[in-house]
């Protein structure tokens, strides 16, 4: 049996999301392709880590009426299962689960979270299985935060002092200008930011 490794394409998203702090999304495309091998033969794809988010792309199998079983393994517990694809004929397949009574549903959602195991099974209704099967899908990595260190404002029993604070933004680290907290689009020049407290009527 001829087993296929998985191949990952890579893409960083990065935007300033919030006040003093950096969010990026690193998104990473995936194929897994194998040999059909038994009927219902649980085969491991791979680990999601905490947070991580995996959606199948698509699902197709050389064999008419074959159905693909993609299922999550959280830790410790049994394989559980959440979308099942059905292919149609050769290389056409839609996603369909069918419930214990034999009814069909939409899955209950697009995105398995981390962290578990992403596992696949695959059956044919109606004829010997031949040839591979394969799964296109994205993984989405949660978005690490870097802040900056606490800014203090002293207490004061005066209630009628006043302080001003400023997001600076600075492509030097020597030139400063306020600008607003929110979302900044990517940049081919390094942009630096800071928190300015002061006291009212003085800098």
């Amino acid at each position: 049996m001829k087993i296929f490794k998985p191949q990952t394409i890579k893409a960083i998203l990065a935007s300033f999301i919030t006040f003093s702090s950096l969010q990026a999304s690193e998104v990473t495309y995936g194929n897994f392709t194998r040999d059909q091998g038994f009927n219902l033969e649980e085969v491991p794809v791979l680990s999601l880590k905490e947070g991580e988010l995996f959606e199948v792309i698509s699902a197709n199998a050389r064999t008419p009426k074959t159905v693909i079983n993609i299922k999550i393994k959280p830790e410790g517990t049994e394989s559980l299962m959440w979308q099942r694809w059905w292919v149609v004929n050769d290389r056409a397949t839609r996603l369909r689960n069918t419930m214990s009574d034999g009814t069909t549903s939409e899955p209950p959602s697009q995105l398995a979270v981390g962290p578990c195991d992403i596992v696949l099974s695959t059956f044919a209704t109606n004829s010997t299985v031949t040839g591979p099967y394969r799964i296109s899908y994205k993984i989405t990595k949660p978005s690490p935060v870097n802040t900056s260190p606490p800014i203090l404002l002293p207490p004061t029993e005066d209630a009628s002092k006043n302080w001003f604070v400023k997001l600076q933004m600075s492509t030097d680290l020597k030139n400063w200008e306020d600008v607003e907290a929110g979302q900044f689009l990517g940049s081919t020049t390094a942009r630096f930011f800071r928190i300015q407290t002061s006291e009212e009527g003085g800098e």
